[in-house]
C-alpha cells in the first residue's frame, strides 16, 4: 500500500466508527508514532532473542528474530567515520582513538576497521565489541593483545546522551559500521482544492516497511484513535472499493 492507500483506510475506519475527519498533519503525526513503534518492536526481538519469555509474547504476534529481521531491512544503513584526533592514554598505558556515533544511529549492528579510505568491502576487518568489564583484561592480554587483524571497540555514552566508540589499536583511522536507523519519516502531502486536501505524490513520503507490515500500521494508527480492528478487516477492507473513492 502506499501512503495515500494507508490515509484513506484510516480515514474509512475512522468514519466508519464516527470518529470524525483525520486532518492530514494529526495523521502525518500518529504515522511517525506508529512507524517507530514496530521499528522498537521488532528491533527488541532481535536484541533480547535469548531471553524466551519475552521472544514467545512477541511470538504470538508473528514475530520472530528472522521475520523481524527482515522487516528491519530497509532500515539497515551504512555510515562510516574518521579519525576524530581524539587520542588519550588509557590506564593501561596503550593509546585508544575515538569515534562519535551519530545521534540517528539507534542500533549498531555491525563495525568494521577500514585499513584506507576506500572503504572497500573486501578489505574491512570486523572490529570486536567488548565489554567495560572485559576491555582491561584483553589489553593486557599477551595472545589477545589488539591489533590491526584482531580490533576492539568499547561503547561509551555520555550523560548527555552522546555514543562514542573507542578504538584499540591506535593505528586505527577509519571504521564502517552497519546500524538501524529511521531513513524518511513518512508524510501523507497535500495540495488544498476547494478546500480539500488532494493527496500529493510528488512531496510525500513514503512507509519505511515494506507492505507486509502496512496493515499493521493502519492499525496501529487506529489503536491511537480509539478503534481496534484485526488485520483481516483491513486486509478486505485494503482489497475493496473504499480506499479507492475520495474522502
Amino acid at each position: 500500500m502506499s501512503i495515500d492507500d494507508i490515509y484513506r483506510l484510516v480515514q474509512v475506519f475512522s468514519n466508519k466508527e464516527q470518529r470524525g475527519f483525520i486532518t492530514p498533519s494529526d495523521f502525518n503525526l500518529l504515522i511517525k508514532q506508529a512507524e517507530l513503534e514496530l521499528f522498537n518492536k521488532r528491533l527488541s526481538v532481535l536484541n533480547e532473542k535469548s531471553t524466551p519469555n519475552r521472544v514467545a509474547g512477541l511470538s504470538q504476534e508473528g514475530l520472530t528474530p528472522e521475520s523481524s529481521e527482515q522487516d528491519l531491512t530497509p532500515f539497515l544503513l551504512m555510515g562510516s567515520s574518521k579519525n576524530t584526533g581524539n587520542t588519550s592514554f588509557s590506564v593501561t598505558g596503550l593509546k585508544e582513538n575515538s569515534f562519535e556515533i551519530p545521534s540517528n544511529v539507534l542500533h549498531l549492528k555491525e563495525v568494521f576497521i577500514s585499513p584506507d579510505e576506500e572503504l572497500s568491502l573486501s578489505t574491512n576487518v570486523p572490529l570486536e565489541i567488548v565489554k567495560p568489564e572485559d576491555v582491561n583484561k584483553v589489553l593486557r592480554s599477551s595472545l589477545v593483545k589488539p591489533s590491526m587483524s584482531y580490533p576492539i571497540g568499547l561503547i561509551q555514552r555520555s550523560s548527555s546522551g552522546k555514543s562514542r566508540i573507542k578504538v584499540f589499536p591506535d593505528e586505527i583511522r577509519n571504521i564502517v559500521y552497519y546500524y538501524y536507523g529511521i531513513p524518511n519519516s513518512p508524510r501523507w502531502d497535500y495540495v488544498t482544492i476547494a478546500g480539500k486536501p488532494v493527496y500529493n505524490p510528488s512531496n510525500s513520503v513514503q512507509s519505511n516497511f515494506n507492505s507486509r507490515v502496512h496493515g499493521e500500521l493502519v492499525i496501529k494508527v487506529l489503536e491511537y484513535l480509539g478503534v481496534h480492528l484485526r488485520e483481516a478487516e483491513v486486509v478486505q477492507y485494503a482489497s475493496g472499493k473504499e480506499i479507492k473513492q475520495d474522502n
